[in-house]
């Protein structure tokens, strides 16, 4: 939980909004030097416009969406995977509606398509993610509620412990390889299905004990569209274009830091 507290901070620091303070910070310290302080001033007020574009939302995320494009029925193939894993999506921690805590709007969308590939094809369901914070529910486990209370859908096996996607991977390995799984699809937005088959995959390449685990992409939610983005109001700063912006730089970023963690000696 602290890494990944520790994750959140620099990243916060270092993608808008939060590195407009650190620019405040420059400006203090060089609140002597005019030209300095206007300089940093334009640079945050630029970046700010730049990501609230929708023209510059959709490119980024098109960018992430286009790796893994669209397949339509994967379940009608000759020889499918063994498994389905979900990986975790966050939390609504006020939802009284359902009791109290939820999994994110964002999980919903994993499951909803979970639960069709496992009706489509019977496959054993692994759903991971862990507890953020002390004397709380998994990830996992308010999915699992989901699943089997909503969708009436059964949950094999269940990962509490990851904080990220790589844990994900790392855990989530170890529970299929001691099931004997050979190969699974791998449910998560397209967005983030990039970032989360670069880890996955590096898991195989790594540890002889899993050796022989493939998986395949089973993306959803293919939204690089913003609404209101047509003709000239791409070029027109939006906030929901500058979440997705947020959105799709906190990928890129997870990207570089990634390939940067493979090629570390183990």
């Amino acid at each position: 939980m602290d890494n990944a507290l520790l994750n959140r901070t620099v990243e916060f620091l270092l993608l808008p909004p939060g590195n407009l303070l650190l620019l405040l910070l420059l400006i203090f310290i060089w609140k002597k030097q005019k030209m300095v302080i206007c300089t940093l001033l334009a640079m945050g007020l630029l970046q700010v416009i730049i990501f609230s574009l929708p023209a510059t939302a959709n490119w980024l995320i098109a960018g992430l969406e286009q790796q893994y494009p669209p397949q339509k029925d994967i379940w009608i193939q000759d020889e499918l995977p063994e498994a389905i894993v979900v990986l975790g999506a966050g939390r609504n921690r006020n939802a009284p509606e359902y009791g109290g805590e939820s999994t994110s709007l964002t999980g919903i969308e994993r499951l909803r398509y979970a639960a069709l590939l496992h009706r489509k094809t019977g496959l054993p369901i692994l759903l991971s993610g862990g507890e953020p914070l002390p004397n709380v529910r998994s990830e996992a486990e308010l999915m699992r509620d989901v699943l089997v209370n909503e969708f009436k859908v059964p949950v094999r096996w269940l990962e509490k412990d990851s904080h990220t996607t790589w844990q994900n991977a790392e855990l989530s390995n170890k529970i299929l390889s001691a099931e004997g799984i050979q190969s699974a699809w791998l449910v998560t937005q397209a967005w983030h299905m990039p970032r989360s088959m670069m880890v996955f995959k590096n898991q195989n390449q790594n540890s002889d004990e899993n050796k022989g685990i493939t998986y395949h992409a089973a993306s959803v939610s293919f939204g690089s569209i913003i609404p209101w983005s047509d003709l000239y109001m791409k070029w027109v700063p939006q906030p929901t274009a500058l979440t997705r912006s947020m959105v799709a730089l906190h990928e890129w970023v997870g990207l570089l830091w990634y390939k940067l963690r493979q090629q570390q000696p183990h």
